[in-house]
């Protein structure tokens, strides 16, 4: 964990690693008041108190350099690129950093609830047993003995397993198990296991395997791209086999798309790739037969459910030593005889002991009488008052430690919420950048006056700086329709966040790079095939200052067509092996939401930039005679709209997390979300209710899930 510290980096502005400090802030605030302080009094003293345009945007331009010298401060190198094996061992590195917090919020750490598992006897879920293992029972044991079922997996032929069962059984949770200790006792030539959700996989999409499971990691775990649109490391490993996939949550799928996964991965998995996939039986049962054909080469393998017994001594093993009440001895008991079926039922899964102890154990004032009396015999009551006070107990839990920002009312209202939302969409995921989008009035005209309402605002706040600094340089009519078209481009924006860190200065290398491996198709092939013969016919014809603004305009043309066609390629070039780009980031909910605001910061001052650097280059070509020189307003306007419309066309600005802001504060005032959105899904993961996959939230529990959604609001 150390070398991976020295080695790798999350963030890039201060922002994104805890918060700005107040040095940061004095820094920041320093950096950008000094130059125009400096700027004004040179003002002053040189242009007798008058402003004008190349003063003011001189001062921005020194702010914004002053800005990326902040940045420099807050930055840490990208690690540099590597070899396979480097790659695969940073990969491996932050899988582990990554779900060593999942492993805290889910109570990984206790002694593991000991569920038994074996081979399926359903012959039909498997292939040919010579397939799959010498023996026939290759793939045997407990869950609190994790090391001898990973030693186990490692004896599978192909390396290939299906963990089945019922809900709340613990699939889920054997996955994480085994992929931590397979990263964990892994050797240099293995695979790196990543835990990634199958439900994410659009096989239309997506129809190989294996392009999928490198679009997947790439998201997760922010591998960067060499310029010139060339593959990544996640592309490499994901050819090379070198990419355990553990594909969590099947039964997720609908139906159809499940047997079609199946499909795929029988059509497109090679030799020497591994992969586990959790599903509940029957889903896997039904897919398997829609498919006409088991998994190639898997051993599927399936729970026991809990001795009444072996349930008893784990929650006896969890009361504190004062807690050994008459009460709990008499429950105990009734388990362990079978006094009490439904609690015998419930904690025969890994979910249900769980739960019991979650709402009766962890809250020591919690009375276990009514689990022996009450619902002594009713499976389905008892089922319905443990999920009913599940999330008051774990609330109550978490608030000894650490008070929460809303009363349980309102968390218990806005978690209901969120239960329906999810149900509402495609997928397990809870993404924050749709969630506001979701949460909308049910009714259109309302939801696309909100729309409306929330595109407009996003708009001007690109629009207002661009068209301030353009009309600085060049007058109020350019600048006003140069800033109203290029804010209007917001529509036009991606509508999934970046999950990149944010690294300043190596967008702008790229960025660079990219520019200058464009300059000579942008000079030759614009305008129209004229390039550079119109350039040189100004310089010969009208003079040096038509012949540059010819040059720039060739330029701009140029640059605007070349990156429209480079936006339509889709045929990423061979990376060098030895010298793969690399992951960077174990992608987080947390991250990508800071990123997206540090961005919005960052684009914001690029369009004081822009609109200063372009009034500047409109102004030049005026009077440089490349256009008519007009006083008119309205030719101005024109000029405006054609700048605007061309730089917004080719602009990919990220703003989700402003379109976000925007809408939760319309959102906020009515309740129908809190307006500190992430801090809000933060504590309902550390409470265990959500889990995190890469940038996503998810429901940790389908059963509770499903008893929210149908719960009804108080």
């Amino acid at each position: 964990m150390e070398a991976l510290r020295r080695r790798v980096t999350i963030t890039t502005m201060a922002s994104m690693v805890g918060g700005w400090n107040w040095r940061i802030r004095l820094l920041w605030l320093s950096s950008v008041l000094l130059p125009v302080m400096v700027s004004v009094a040179a003002n002053q003293v040189y242009n007798d108190g008058v402003w004008s345009g190349p003063w003011i945007a001189g001062t921005i331009a020194v702010a914004v350099l002053s800005a990326l010298v902040v940045e420099r401060f807050g930055r840490v190198l990208a690690p540099s690129p590597g070899s396979v094996a480097d790659t695969m061992k940073v990969l491996a590195e932050l899988v582990q950093e990554r779900w060593s917090d999942e492993v805290v919020t889910r109570s990984l750490g206790d002694p593991p609830i000991p569920v038994s598992w074996h081979m399926t006897r359903r012959s039909k879920l498997m292939d040919h047993p010579h397939l799959i293992a010498d023996r026939e029972q290759a793939v045997a044991g407990r869950s609190d003995d994790i090391k001898a079922l990973a030693a186990a997996f490692r004896s599978l032929r192909r390396r290939r397993l299906v963990i089945t069962g019922g809900r709340g059984t613990g699939k889920t949770t054997l996955a994480i198990q085994l992929m931590l200790e397979l990263i964990r006792t892994r050797i240099d030539d293995e695979p790196v296991p990543v835990l990634l959700p199958v439900a994410d996989w659009d096989t239309e999409a997506h129809p190989r395997f294996q392009d999928w499971v490198a679009e997947r990691v790439r998201t997760d775990y922010a591998a960067l791209r060499t310029p010139g649109n060339r593959q990544d490391g996640a592309d490499v490993l994901a050819a090379r086999g070198s990419i355990l996939a553990v594909l969590d949550g099947l039964d997720e799928l609908p139906e159809p798309a499940r047997a079609k996964v199946i499909a795929k991965l029988s059509g497109t998995l090679m030799e020497r790739d591994q992969l586990i996939i959790t599903s509940r039986t029957t889903e896997y049962g039904d897919a398997v037969a829609a498919a006409r054909r088991p998994l190639k080469a898997a051993a599927v393998i399936a729970p026991k459910a809990l001795d009444p017994v072996v349930a008893a001594d784990y929650l006896s093993a969890h009361l504190p030593a004062l807690s050994a009440s008459s009460a709990w001895t008499t429950v105990l008991r009734a388990l362990k005889e079978g006094t009490a079926p439904a609690l015998a039922e419930i904690t025969s899964t890994a979910l249900g002991l769980w739960m019991v102890r979650a709402v009766y154990i962890d809250r020591p004032d919690a009375d276990p009488a009514p689990l022996v009396t009450e619902y002594a015999g009713d499976v389905a009551a008892l089922r319905a008052h443990l999920l009913d006070n599940l999330l008051d107990a774990l609330l109550t839990a978490h608030t000894t430690i650490s008070p929460t920002t809303w009363d349980a009312a309102r968390i218990t209202g806005w978690t209901r919420l969120l239960a329906r939302l999810q149900a509402e969409a495609d997928g397990p995921d809870l993404a924050w950048w749709r969630l506001t989008d979701q949460a909308l009035p049910a009714s259109r005209t309302q939801r696309a006056l909100a729309r409306t309402w929330i595109g407009g605002l996003s708009s001007l706040v690109f629009a207002l700086p661009t068209a301030l600094t353009a009309t600085l340089t060049y007058g109020p009519a350019f600048g006003a329709a140069f800033g109203l078209c290029y804010g209007l481009s917001a529509t036009q924006a991606a509508r999934t966040p970046d999950f990149a860190p944010l690294r300043v200065r190596q967008r702008l290398r790229d960025f660079t790079r990219g520019l200058l491996s464009d300059v000579g198709q942008m000079t030759i092939i614009m305008p129209a095939g004229l390039g550079l013969p119109f350039v040189a016919y100004s310089f010969v014809a009208y003079g040096w200052k038509q012949g540059l603004a010819a040059l720039f305009a060739a330029l701009g043309l140029g640059y605007v067509t070349v990156r429209m066609l480079r936006q339509q390629e889709k045929t990423p070039a061979r990376p060098d092996e030895n010298r793969l780009p690399p992951f960077t980031a174990a992608v987080t909910p947390q991250s990508t939401w800071r990123v997206n605001r540090s961005l919005v910061g960052v684009q914001v001052m690029g369009a004081l930039f822009l609109g200063a650097t372009v009034g500047f280059a409109a102004d030049f070509m005026n009077e440089a005679s490349l256009v008519p020189p007009s006083t008119s307003p309205h030719v101005h306007a024109g000029m405006g709209v054609v700048f605007g419309i061309a730089l917004g066309m080719v602009n990919k600005r990220q703003h989700m997390w402003l379109m976000s802001t925007i809408a939760l504060m319309h959102l906020a005032p009515s309740g129908r979300l809190p307006f500190r959105l992430m801090r809000f899904l933060h504590e309902l993961h550390h409470l265990g209710v959500l889990r995190t996959v890469g940038p996503f939230y998810q429901f940790r529990h389908a059963e509770l899930h499903d008893h929210l959604t149908a719960a009804r609001a108080p």
